[in-house]
């Protein structure tokens, strides 16, 4: 299959893939998220997502790892566990509603949730401290479930940045949740199935370009301010959630 007949055929084509995941790298290495939720949102308007989701998780898993290894040494690891372990633990549960519930449904429910938290933070509320540890357990729990059904990790990242952490302290976190929840997503998938090296091939020169956008949005990350951070994270995610709700 050349790259014209992949455009046309029933599964994103690479050249498709290429151009939108450079947009999205660039917003997941600013903000530390929302690469794959830029991705589906674009996406959907033309595939299923089921049919992307594979895609999608082989584009974003080598800029986990370097997003990670960037952050190492500033994890705190007992919040972090906190939240990665029931992730894990429930995104089998998401992976199955994927394949047998309404996807479109699932996404403008969640979508509609995450833009209600972003209003929230848009009129300035933040609670004082540091989520504790049952809340980290509850709120992993039910990113994993949203996360294993659709790849998208807005519910974790909504929870973070409503917290009391700085620029630093919230994207590490969010960083380091979503590359232990990649890894697991990644044996899961391809456990069942719905990940294989069809996937890997058509997915590849969308993995490149999305790398660069990455690399280039860290380097904007670095120069940007507290507010610049946060208002660009909220941007990012009522957009994202506007999108996948109306469209």
């Amino acid at each position: 299959m050349t790259y014209f007949e992949s455009l046309t055929s029933g599964e994103p084509g690479m050249l498709i893939i290429a151009i939108v995941a450079f947009g999205a790298g660039l917003i997941r290495g600013f903000t530390g998220f929302g690469g794959p939720a830029f991705i589906i949102a674009i996406l959907t308007l033309f595939f299923t997502p089921y049919s992307i989701v594979s895609k999608i998780l082989v584009v974003d898993f080598f800029a986990s790892v370097y997003l990670f290894t960037a952050v190492y040494r500033q994890i705190d690891w007992r919040s972090t566990l906190s939240m990665v372990i029931p992730t894990l633990l429930f995104m089998p549960l998401g992976h199955w509603l994927l394949m047998e519930l309404d996807p479109i449904l699932m996404k403008r429910i969640m979508s509609a949730i995450i833009a209600l938290a972003c209003l929230v933070m848009l009129i300035g509320y933040r609670y004082r401290n540091p989520m504790s540890i049952p809340l980290l357990i509850l709120v992993g729990i039910f990113a994993g479930i949203i996360f294993g059904g659709t790849y998208i990790a807005l519910v974790a990242v909504v929870a973070v940045l409503l917290g009391p952490y700085n620029k630093d302290g919230g994207r590490t976190l969010i960083i380091t949740w979503a590359f232990f929840t990649v890894i697991g997503f990644a044996i899961m998938s391809t456990y069942s199935g719905t990940t294989g090296l069809d996937d890997v091939t058509t997915a590849l020169p969308g993995a490149l370009t999305y790398m660069f956008g990455t690399w280039l949005g860290s380097r904007g990350f670095h120069n940007s301010s507290e507010k610049l951070f946060r208002r660009g994270a909220i941007l990012t995610l009522m957009t994202l959630a506007m999108f996948n709700l109306l469209f």
